[in-house]
């Protein structure tokens, strides 16, 4: 009934995630895993070459650092994707998406737009597991626009007709979000609060995760803002000025400053606010130019 698709490189974590799936999943199951150790290939590939081998009509693409905190949630998930409607679920995801570069959270906007149950683990910071639960409207099921990809799942006849994009992202960044807006031109996306997973690691927001990141954001540039959910200007405008304050940071670690104006002129403050935006491209350029006297 459902096939369970891991891109593998830790055949222990692989041990790990198989044997829980086994006592949690609840219904009949395989398990696609394709291990990517040797001669690596993106993850697109990756997902795309296990859907060609699942024997099952829903797909599950989830990380091997996982632990399914929720019994029975095969037949939740199963129940969820058989309607019609929808064609993309994930358990955790965002009712907006910016213009703006960014990852698949709503920066500002949490408390209404964000929807998730993960617990989250930390394994490069000595911090505590924090239990991430927003669910401000007490749904089951929950529409949005993007959702992360530590957990993706479909029908097999949708990722067919849509699949993940291997030609534009050949790394293991960025796939969440271009497939959540790819299927969500013809269905809907979905966040699935009844399951509740707990997950190992920390996001890598690497120079890697910058490259593929902005060629998402090219190629559905035309499509964006996205949102599911009644927002405010002051809400949009919000979430930009948050957002490219967040990704300023990321460009800065990873040395790639100089794309923080290529950002900032493809995001929509300039439509929405000038004031904001000329403020966000003075802070820019002040950072900009303090680099070059710091050399």
């Amino acid at each position: 009934m459902l096939s369970i698709i891991i891109c593998s490189a830790n055949p222990d974590l692989l041990s790990e995630v198989s044997r829980n799936i086994d006592e949690t999943v609840g219904i009949p199951y395989e398990i696609v895993a394709i291990d990517n150790r040797f001669n690596p290939k993106g993850i697109c590939e990756v997902y795309n070459r296990g859907a060609a081998r699942s024997k099952y009509d829903y797909l599950c693409f989830v990380h091997e650092d996982v632990k399914f905190a929720t019994s029975n949630w095969g037949a939740k998930l199963v129940e969820a994707l058989r309607r019609p409607e929808i064609g993309l679920v994930g358990i955790a995801g965002a009712a907006h998406k910016p213009r703006i570069m960014s990852g698949w959270g709503a920066e500002g906007l949490r408390e209404r737009f964000v929807k998730i149950n993960l617990v989250q683990h930390f394994k490069r910071e000595q911090r505590e597991p924090i239990h991430q639960y927003f669910n401000t409207e007490g749904e089951s099921l929950a529409q949005v626009v993007v959702v992360d990809g530590v957990f993706l799942a479909s029908r097999k006849s949708v990722i067919l007709e849509i699949p993940f994009d291997e030609q534009v992202l050949r790394g293991f960044h960025g796939y969440d979000i271009d497939i959540s807006l790819a299927i969500g031109e013809k269905y809907q996306v979905a966040v699935l609060l009844d399951i509740r997973l707990e997950h190992f690691s920390e996001g890598s927001l690497d120079a890697e995760w910058v490259a593929n990141s902005w060629k998402v954001h090219e190629k559905w540039a035309h499509k964006l803002p996205k949102t599911v959910v009644p927002i405010t200007k002051r809400e949009r405008i919000n979430c930009e000025k948050r957002t490219y304050r967040h990704i300023i940071r990321i460009l800065k670690e990873n040395g790639a400053y100089g794309l923080a104006w290529k950002v900032l002129h493809r995001g929509e403050l300039m439509q929405l606010n000038k004031l904001t935006y000329l403020k966000m491209y003075y802070s820019y350029a002040k950072g900009y130019l303090g680099s070059f006297r710091r050399t």
